[in-house]
């Protein structure tokens, strides 16, 4: 029997259809499933085979995370509305804006990216400054008009306070009053060129009111130069010792 050249054709291309749907790859969905809470604890053993496996790793990182970068002389905390471990952070974060920009004057580092309560006094190793500062969040400078200024001072005051370097401020109601900056009272119609993580700039922690405003990022991370502020003052110093400044306080 002879079939046309065209009817030819298209009975290939419904045969190459039919073989390729018969190729496709089938479908499948969860019919059911159980689900246990499990308490982990010391009581379970350990896998071997894990353990072994971890072992290389952590030598090599151990070896890096343990080495000593400085001295606390005196016991670092995190608390608020002020706290010794937030001022250093926060200066640490203003030197390393100066050096992006000398006509940077002000520094705010968010309460929660401080992640460790308390640093005690004696050697500061590299790893103890991971643990303070765990993300990769870069130093950035954003120029902030006085007005906006005095928002982010009253955001800061309805979350009791967060690390400042500076300025300062005073918390009445949840809201922040006496502003001062450089010891001067803050100039609504001034623009403050302030340090603060890429993260804040760009408005996390609810901090919006930054977004559209002029920025200069860079590729310093917030906990390097917490770390080079660790080593430079304890050559200087033989080691760190923030104080409390009054820089924010409640009200009396």
């Amino acid at each position: 029997m002879h079939i046309p050249k065209m009817k030819r054709a298209s009975l290939f291309i419904a045969l190459f259809i039919a073989a390729l749907s018969s190729c496709a790859p089938k479908k499948y969905a969860v019919k059911s499933y159980e689900a246990q809470l499990r308490t982990i604890s010391d009581t379970i053993p350990a896998d071997a085979s894990m353990v072994r496996f971890i072992a290389t790793y952590k030598t090599r990182l151990d070896s890096v995370m343990d080495k000593v970068i400085g001295m606390a002389l005196v016991p670092l905390t995190k608390a608020q509305p002020e706290s010794t471990m937030g001022n250093f952070a926060a200066d640490a974060q203003l030197e390393a804006g100066k050096k992006l920009d000398n006509l940077v004057t002000l520094s705010v580092v968010n309460y929660g990216g401080l992640r460790i309560p308390f640093l005690p006094a004696g050697n500061i190793t590299k790893g103890k400054i991971y643990e303070i500062m765990p993300f990769d969040n870069l130093v950035t400078i954003v120029e902030v008009p006085g007005t906006v200024l005095q928002t982010f001072c009253d955001h800061m005051a309805a979350r009791k306070g967060w690390p400042v370097s500076g300025f300062s401020y005073t918390i009445i109601e949840g809201k922040a009053v006496d502003i001062k900056v450089g010891g001067e009272a803050l100039r609504p119609n001034a623009v403050y060129k302030l340090a603060t993580s890429d993260y804040i700039a760009n408005g996390g922690d609810e901090c919006e009111f930054l977004t559209g405003l002029k920025k200069q990022g860079s590729p310093v991370l917030l906990r390097d130069a917490i770390m080079e502020k660790v080593i430079n003052d304890s050559r200087r110093n033989k080691g760190i010792e923030p104080k409390l400044e009054n820089r924010v306080h409640y009200a009396e």
